[in-house]
């Protein structure tokens, strides 16, 4: 699984300073098609200061699953660290 982006990334609104909620399209390859999906993540602060990633796929996606999240989690990650989220 190679990710691409996630587009039309909304943020949705939350009363938790600590907890952010998105929900976007996931463009992704498996092979050499190009699919995407529909992703909805948290990203949640600890008190220690670290960031717990939560990934739900409302849809079925054409991946499997378990190496489908850990993708996800570290791409967002990666956005996260650059701050490219909203």
């Amino acid at each position: 699984m190679k990710i691409h982006e996630i587009r039309n990334l909304t943020k949705k609104e939350t009363p938790l300073h600590y907890r952010n909620e998105y929900t976007g399209s996931l463009v992704y390859s498996a092979g050499k098609i190009e699919e995407e999906a529909v992703v909805e993540f948290t990203l949640e602060r600890t008190a220690t200061g670290n960031v717990d990633i939560s990934v739900s796929f409302p849809s079925s996606i054409h991946y499997p699953l378990v190496p489908a999240v850990k993708k996800v989690k570290a791409y967002i990650t990666g956005l996260e660290k650059t701050g490219r989220l909203l």
